[in-house]
């Protein structure tokens, strides 16, 4: 299945730009983090299709994954 992926903040050094991404059916928000290097300590906030989803979200094919990591600030 191909999704593709928005990266925000300090996430960006991931993948620089929005890409598609190939994955296996029925696959998790976890199996993308760890396709695409990142450690699930670093993200706060997903969204799939603008919908706030859980780390064990099973995935479908194009889909937009938003992925945030924390932030702080002022």
């Amino acid at each position: 299945m191909k999704l593709e992926i928005q990266l925000f903040a300090s996430l960006r050094k991931f993948m620089p730009k929005a890409e598609k991404v190939e994955l296996d059916d029925n696959c998790t928000v976890l199996d993308l983090l760890k396709k695409i290097g990142i450690n699930s300590s670093e993200v706060a906030i997903i969204l799939v299709n603008g919908r706030h989803v859980e780390l064990d979200q099973t995935l479908h094919g194009y889909e937009r994954v938003a992925i945030f990591p924390p932030i702080a600030g002022g």
